[in-house]
C-alpha cells in the first residue's frame, strides 16, 4: 500500500490527527507517516488552506527519490537576482515590480525576461562579479546538500536567472548540475541581449524530463522545488512539487510548501 509522509506546522496539529500520531521535528514542525490506497481530497484541502495562511505543510510518496530539481532566485537564494543587477543599473523599481508580476504569473515569462535584460544594457560586466559575491544562500540548503549527498540523491538548479551568478551556486551546494540563461556583453558591458536558448517555464520542464532519461530514472522518482509560475510546468512533471514561500499561482497545484520561519532542512524528513 503506497505510504505518504506529512510534515507541518506544529501548530495545525489538529488538523491531521484522524492519521495518526505526530513525531515532533526541529523547527517547530510535526511528521505523520501514514499508509493509503488514494490520497483523500480532503488531504490535500487542509494542505491548501494552512499554505494559505502562509504556514508549512507538504506531503511526499514515500519513495527512493534519485533527484531534486531546485529554482534559484527567492529559492536557493534569497534574492531575485536580475533585480541585484538592476539596482546597478538605475532600473531597480521598474525590473521588480516586472519580476514580480512575473513570478505571479501575470506575464509571458519570456517576454517579461526580455524586457528585463534590455534594462541591464551598458552595465559593466564587473558588476555580474559584486552580485555574485553577496548572493545569499537560504537557510537549510547547506543541510539538504548534506543530506542528499548522504544518501545518493542527486541535486541540480534549473534557473531562469544567469549562468555566470548560478555558477557560484552549484559550486558551493555541490550541486550535480545546472542550467540557466547567458547574459550577452561587448566590450567588457552587457548589451541588453540573452545569448542561446531562454531558459523558461517549458525549457526548466525539458531540462528535468531530459536529464531522467540521460541519468536512467523516472520523473516520479524526483521531487521539484520553486516559488514562481515559470516553475509550475517542471514541478508538475516531478513526483513530488514542494513550493519555497511559493506565489499563490501555485498552491493549488502542489503537494504543498515550506514558509519561513520553517527552512529548506524541513525537506530532508521526507527524503
Amino acid at each position: 500500500m503506497p505510504a505518504y509522509k506529512l510534515i507541518f506546522d506544529n501548530r495545525e496539529h489538529t488538523a491531521f490527527s484522524a492519521l495518526g500520531s505526530a513525531t515532533a521535528l526541529p523547527g517547530n514542525l510535526s511528521l505523520i507517516q501514514f499508509e493509503a490506497l488514494d490520497l483523500a481530497p480532503e488531504i490535500r484541502d487542509i494542505i491548501l488552506r494552512i499554505n494559505q495562511s502562509s504556514r508549512t505543510a507538504f506531503i511526499v510518496p514515500v519513495r527512493e527519490y534519485k533527484a531534486i530539481f531546485y529554482d534559484m532566485d527567492s529559492t536557493v537564494i534569497a534574492e531575485e537576482s536580475i533585480n541585484e543587477l538592476s539596482r546597478a543599473a538605475g532600473k531597480e523599481a521598474e525590473v521588480a515590480l516586472i519580476t514580480e508580476q512575473a513570478m505571479a504569473g501575470l506575464l509571458d515569462f519570456t517576454s517579461a525576461l526580455k524586457e528585463r535584460v534590455r534594462m541591464l544594457k551598458d552595465l559593466p560586466d564587473s558588476v555580474i562579479d559584486e552580485v555574485r559575491a553577496r548572493l545569499t544562500i537560504n537557510p537549510g540548503m547547506t543541510a539538504v546538500s548534506q543530506a542528499a549527498k548522504a544518501r545518493g540523491i542527486q541535486l541540480y538548479l534549473v534557473s531562469g536567472g544567469f549562468n555566470s551568478l548560478a555558477s557560484r551556486v552549484v559550486r558551493e551546494l555541490e550541486f550535480d548540475g545546472f542550467i540557466a540563461n547567458e547574459l550577452d556583453s561587448e566590450n567588457g558591458q552587457l548589451n541588453g541581449q540573452l545569448r542561446g536558448a531562454i531558459i523558461n517555464a517549458e525549457a526548466k520542464a525539458e531540462f528535468l524530463t531530459d536529464t531522467c532519461k540521460r541519468s536512467g530514472f523516472h520523473v516520479n522518482e524526483t521531487i521539484t522545488v520553486g516559488d514562481g509560475a515559470n516553475d509550475l510546468p517542471m514541478m508538475q512533471a516531478s513526483g513530488a512539487s514542494i513550493g519555497y514561500n511559493p506565489k499563490s499561482v501555485l498552491l493549488p497545484h502542489i503537494f504543498g510548501a515550506i514558509f519561513t520561519p520553517a527552512d529548506h532542512a524541513a525537506l530532508i524528513h521526507a527524503l
